[in-house]
């Protein structure tokens, strides 16, 4: 055990060893904020409104902020439109950063060129509290991914193996980062694992929670504002279509440096469309490869608003950033999600250990590296002119 420990600590200390391309032109791209990535968001959508671009921007009620927006380009197909492709970003507040710049390239460089039946919904900062606050959840502490559905008896679902480690997840006090903190942290990690298994830690912190409103995952107790906003745009915009596919962007789960798709929920009668859009690419399904099936999640509810017959061809794009597939990885993964929560709530030692625990955030789910940069762009350039195309291509049944 003591050897597995000090591979985990190691990890925690060194810095990840990467190779790889960089592109300048690329790194034009990325924007250190929230204020900077909205901004070149909304130019990006008015640069194309001669050719039918549309932005909207929709106000967030916040308590503490009166200028949280999530904003809305719309490109309208160009003959009749029978199908329509949504890309969403910052459902993960912190993860809007990476996300935001996948959008901006897209509508940049990589727009089709052919639009004649295919209309493009970008939903930029879903989650604009978290983004503009390097959180990942929202005011009240809520994570987005796991508060959507068509039922408020999502809050009664009850996350049984959560109550088992809620000590472990959720420490009440205050933060310390000192070599100490974290050498107590990994002994109690492994201890946890040992008891539990990795498999039931992993799904019982990541699945969601409705009883522990300052916890980690918590997918809140009513739903967040965000639905009422959404719903109506997103049953306007897919009214008419005969498939619809939705992409929703997040960084942090999986291989540094790989584009993980991602669908936990997978529903039979999309299993063929999402196969042929698809095809070639590796798909994370469900339970396989110690994978977690979240409750309330974004794409999910999606579906559940279209009407009978209408092909939906939902993923989740993820970019990784700490190896989190693996035991050391998925460790470090959860610490930095611990500490920044109980910082949040219970204040931190030293005003270095609030520093400390954010950088070690903001690095989780949006690297510096130029390397990973350029090879969070370079994915998404050889994935999304490919599925686009397939979409484009996709025979589907009329509606009834």
């Amino acid at each position: 055990m003591m050897r597995l420990y000090l591979l985990i600590l190691l990890s925690f200390l060194a810095c990840s060893s990467e190779a790889g391309p960089t592109d300048p032109d690329k790194l034009a791209y990325f924007r250190e904020t929230y204020e900077e990535s909205r901004s070149d968001f909304r130019k990006e959508c008015e640069l194309r409104s001669t050719a039918g671009a549309n932005l909207t921007t929709l106000p967030v009620a916040s308590q503490s902020d009166s200028d949280l927006t999530i904003d809305l380009c719309y490109l309208p197909a160009t003959d009749h439109q029978d199908r329509i492709l949504i890309i969403t970003s910052g459902v993960h507040g912190i993860e809007g950063l990476a996300g935001s710049t996948i959008q901006r390239f897209f509508m940049a460089q990589l727009l089709p060129g052919n639009l004649s039946r295919t209309g493009i919904l970008l939903i930029h900062s879903v989650n604009p509290f978290g983004f503009r606050n390097e959180r990942r959840v929202t005011e009240n502490n809520v994570d987005l991914n796991r508060n959507f559905a068509t039922s408020p008896a999502l809050f009664s679902t009850r996350n049984e193996g959560y109550a088992d480690i809620n000590e472990f997840l959720n420490p009440e006090e205050r933060v310390s980062t000192s070599t100490l903190a974290d050498w107590s942290f990994g002994i109690r990690a492994l201890l946890n694992i040992a008891r539990h298994s990795m498999q039931t830690l992993r799904r019982a912190a990541l699945q969601g929670q409705y009883d522990h409103p300052r916890g980690v995952f918590f997918g809140g107790s009513t739903f967040e504002p965000q639905k009422a906003i959404l719903e109506p745009v997103l049953r306007k915009f897919t009214a008419n279509a005969t498939s619809v596919m939705l992409i929703d962007l997040h960084t942090g789960y999986g291989t540094r440096g790989k584009m993980h798709l991602r669908n936990a929920h997978p529903d039979q009668s999309q299993l063929k469309a999402i196969e042929t859009v698809y095809s070639g690419f590796q798909i994370d399904y469900g339970a396989q490869n110690n994978f977690y099936a979240p409750t309330g999640e974004f794409v999910v509810y999606v579906g559940q608003l279209l009407k009978p017959g209408v092909t939906y061809v939902p993923m989740l794009f993820e970019f990784g950033t700490l190896d989190s597939q693996t035991m050391t990885g998925s460790i470090a993964s959860i610490h930095n999600m611990i500490l920044e929560n109980a910082g949040f709530h219970h204040n931190y030692a030293h005003e270095g250990d609030r520093i400390n625990v954010k950088r070690r955030f903001r690095e989780h789910f949006y690297p510096e590296s130029a390397i990973w940069r350029t090879s969070l762009l370079t994915s998404c350039e050889e994935i999304l002119p490919r599925i686009i195309d397939r979409f484009n291509s996709l025979e589907t049944g009329e509606r009834p």
